[in-house]
Parts: C-alpha cells; sequence; structure tokens
C-alpha cells in the first residue's frame, strides 16, 4: 500500500514541476475581459492619436468587433459555428490580436478577410483609411491588452521589421 502512494506522489510532484516549466516567453491569454477604467479614459483623451484610433476602431470596426473589443455579440456565436465558420474575432486581451505583427495587421485592415460563405467578411479598408491612421487605430486597441501582451507585441512587431528587412536586402 506504501508503495503506490509513494508512486502517486511523486508523479503528482512531477506534474506540478513540469506544469511550471514554459516552453515559450508568450504571455498567457486573458480569461476575463478588461473593463473601460477612469485612467484609460483620461489616457485617450490626452493623447490626439488616441483620440484617432478609437474614432476609426467606432466607426469602422465596433460593429462588428465590438465597442469594447469584445468580439462577435454572443447571442450570434452559435449560428456563425452551426455553419462551421469561425466567430468575428475580439481585439480585448482576450482574443489573439495582440498576438500578430503590427504588419500584419495593417495588411489585414487594408485588403480585409474574405470569407467564400460572405458570411461575415471583413471588407478591406485601403483607400478609406490611412497607414497613419491604422497606426493610431492598434495604439487605440493596445490600450485593451495586459502590459506583457503589448510587449509580447511590440517583440513580434519588430522580429517582423527585421525578417521583412533582411528579406528585402536579399530578395533582391
Amino acid at each position: 500500500m506504501q508503495l503506490p502512494r509513494l508512486l502517486m506522489f511523486l508523479l503528482a510532484a512531477v506534474m506540478i514541476i513540469l506544469a511550471g516549466c514554459q516552453t515559450s516567453s508568450e504571455p498567457p491569454v486573458v480569461a476575463v475581459r478588461p473593463t473601460d477604467s477612469p485612467e484609460r479614459a483620461a489616457m485617450i483623451a490626452a493623447d490626439q492619436n488616441l483620440v484617432t484610433g478609437q474614432t476609426v476602431y467606432n466607426l469602422r470596426c465596433a460593429h462588428c468587433h465590438g465597442y469594447a473589443g469584445e468580439g462577435q455579440l454572443l447571442s450570434t456565436v452559435p449560428n456563425t459555428e452551426q455553419l462551421g465558420l469561425h466567430t468575428v474575432p475580439p481585439h480585448d486581451a482576450t482574443g489573439h490580436t495582440w498576438q500578430h505583427p503590427s504588419q500584419l495587421i495593417e495588411l489585414v485592415v487594408l485588403n480585409g478577410i474574405q470569407n467564400p460563405l460572405e458570411h461575415y467578411p471583413m471588407p478591406p479598408f485601403e483607400g478609406v483609411v490611412t497607414e497613419t491612421e491604422i497606426d493610431q487605430l492598434i495604439a487605440y486597441m493596445s490600450l485593451w491588452w495586459t502590459d506583457d501582451q503589448r510587449a509580447w507585441q511590440a517583440q513580434v512587431t519588430q522580429r517582423r521589421a527585421e525578417l521583412d528587412a533582411e528579406y528585402e536586402v536579399n530578395g533582391k
């Protein structure tokens, strides 16, 4: 009887230790939705770039992605999933936007995402918004992310810029 308990204890200890080991420095996805705070509102009001980013977001993005970045309305998700389609992603800390470099976010905004069934396609905004407005939009959305998520997004954006520069030099 003693040996199985000892083995169970050792197995549990190893599992706990392994669970603490991470193979990536990527921050975890946040399980709760952040809420607007007076500090966030003050930051936006004090920075014209963030005001413009908020205006662009509210005008071009919020009707699908939610005014608080929460993504597709929960009441419409079952229908979308029954059709076997992807839901409209949130841009807040619970989503995955922060995992992508700014260069990719810009391409998505400019070119859109076409869905072959035309169910929740994202239209292209090329000629509608400028690159500067996209930068302001990303800066605004990043206020929904955690400090770790913003740092990660800055890191992948920098790495993408390095790879783009390397490809341009070696590719031509």
